[in-house]
């Protein structure tokens, strides 16, 4: 099987995928979303790699964007989807997945536990807000990554200078109960078609409320409770995600479920694969190479295809 693995800078995690692929046979390449470009036609799409044309040279397209290439790189896929290659990921999915406050509404649709948020046009509005929200409150950056662009706000001037300062700098952001009982330590469940493949409970080090591997947090394996099992795959379902790290905090009230992240990172010391033993790379593959096979067997589409009399129209994936 000819697998393309979508790169952008996930250097450790995308090799990991490629050997993984190679070693059970297929034919696995990596391919940098930065070396793709393409070509819209009215009667077909074109995709090409450098100078190669490979519209048509794949059987499976599995990405791995970096939220700076989500709009660029599903775009990407969505090409690849009207070529009728198969894609792992719907490009809607992942393009829900980096919308942070979309994808908590998506979750309270479904009726899913997550801290209270909210949003305003301007930094102003915060103020109102922050009466039902209530102090602490985090302060967090919608395209927030790793822990960065999360702050913790004491009070409302705190809030008020940390949301003047975003909004001269144009970013956009929300507001977040502050669950202080789970302060420096999360859980992060590996979800692989469906199923919690893996689970880590991640803990801060030096005192710091985010518990991020990325800034010092330490891992342990952690088994999740049959309640957090079931929120963690509801919540994965609500995005339309098939390969998902979601991150929750365990409240006094329960699970309160933090983000859905599209495109996890499973390698390194503290990385889920290191911490678990659980091999996440394969588990992907097969997961994939099932898929594919259903998809080629039966004709279908990884995202919406319409009939025309003048061919096909590709709908959004």
């Amino acid at each position: 099987m000819n697998i393309c693995i979508l790169s952008t800078d996930q250097v450790k995690d995308d090799q990991r995928l490629l050997n993984a692929a190679q070693q059970k046979g297929h034919n696995a390449e990596l391919y940098n979303i930065r070396d793709i470009s393409m070509v819209l036609t009215s009667d077909k799409p074109i995709i090409y790699w450098r100078d190669q044309d490979i519209t048509k040279r794949l059987d499976a397209i599995i990405p791995r964007l970096n939220v700076n290439f989500t709009d660029y790189g599903t775009n990407v896929l969505q090409q690849f989807i009207c070529s009728q290659t198969y894609v792992s990921e719907s490009p809607a999915a992942l393009r829900l997945g980096r919308d942070k406050l979309k994808s908590l509404q998506y979750l309270l649709a479904r009726g899913l536990p997550f801290p209270a948020t909210g949003i305003a046009y301007t930094p102003q509005g915060f103020r109102q807000l922050a009466k039902t929200i209530g102090t602490p409150m985090i302060v967090k950056l919608i395209e927030s990554t790793e822990g960065t662009g999360i702050f913790l706000a004491h009070n409302l001037k705190e809030m008020d200078n940390i949301v003047k300062t975003f909004g001269q700098l144009g970013a956009s952001y929300v507001i977040q109960s502050f669950i202080a009982e789970a302060a420096g330590t999360d859980v992060r469940a590996f979800v692989i078609g469906g199923k919690v493949v893996a689970a880590m409970c991640r803990r801060s080090q030096d005192g710091d409320f985010r518990s991020n591997v990325a800034l010092g947090g330490r891992s342990e394996p952690y088994q999740l409770t049959a309640i957090e099992e079931e929120i963690v795959l509801s919540a994965t379902a609500a995005i339309g995600i098939n390969v998902a790290g979601v991150d929750f905090v365990r409240a006094d009230s329960g699970p309160m479920l933090l983000e859905v992240n599209v495109s996890p990172d499973f390698t390194g010391d503290q990385g889920i694969e290191k911490v678990t033993g659980v091999n996440i790379a394969d588990a992907i593959i097969d997961h994939v190479v099932a898929q594919v096979c259903n998809f080629y067997e039966h004709h279908y589409t990884s995202a919406t295809v319409l009939e025309s009399p003048r061919g096909i129209l590709c709908a959004d994936g």
